[in-house]
């Protein structure tokens, strides 16, 4: 591992995190950005949603949507980008390459999908994409829009390597591959997180989220 890849993960294992009402006590009706595809990476782990054995895109859609509404229900005001760079983020740990095309193929669907209908449904809700978090495009888009925070993923999997059954499902997984890909995905979301704090952003984590009656939060103090 590179000296900076090191640093970056150093300094966001020292980060402290508190949880919170982000609408209630911290963001209020305050514009936030939701990375896409940590919401994909988030919703694609749901062990409801296989596409290894088959392609069960009205499952991984609703999914999404049913996060989206979860927001939207709890007055959230949010706009969604996509990074294109990001996009291989989206697929799970221990997907066998075979199936891999599968999430690349429903993150599009997707896009389009919420491109078409979100302006109609809620026209509040706006959806971009950039090729990626250092495209000057984007950054004169967090200027004019004055998003209050970002939310993303962190890269993490809440279940260690040695546990997951999928890695013991599928015989044609390397342990140690399935790991690279592993540090691979925390170094680019951390990294990406280590790029909105420079700039002033807090961070809520898409992955620690919960649902709580009205309140939803997790949030890295920085």
């Amino acid at each position: 591992m590179a000296a900076s890849e090191s640093a970056i993960l150093d300094w966001y294992g020292k980060l402290p995190a508190r949880r919170v009402d982000l609408v209630g006590d911290y963001a209020g009706q305050e514009l936030f950005v939701v990375e896409g595809d940590g919401l994909l990476l988030r919703c694609f782990d749901d062990p409801k949603i296989d596409f290894t054995d088959g392609f069960q895109l009205l499952h991984a859609v609703y999914a999404v949507e049913h996060f989206l509404h979860s927001l939207l229900q709890r007055k959230c005001v949010f706009h969604l980008v996509f990074f294109d760079v990001h996009k291989d983020l989206c697929v799970p740990r221990a997907t066998p390459r075979i199936s891999r095309n599968k999430y690349l193929l429903a993150r599009a669907i997707i896009i389009r999908h919420l491109d078409l209908h979100l302006h109609t449904s809620h026209p509040t809700v706006k959806l971009y994409t950039f090729a990626s978090a250092l495209d000057p495009a984007f950054h004169a888009y967090l200027t004019a829009s004055g998003a209050y925070f970002v939310m993303t993923h962190d890269g993490a999997n809440p279940t260690p390597l040695g546990k997951d059954w999928k890695v013991q499902q599928h015989q044609d997984l390397d342990a140690d591959t399935v790991d690279s890909e592993e540090l691979r995905r925390r170094l680019i979301f951390r990294t990406t997180i280590h790029s909105f704090v420079d700039q002033g952003f807090n961070i809520a984590l898409i992955d620690g989220l919960e649902w709580m009656d009205t309140k939803v939060g997790r949030l890295l103090d920085v």
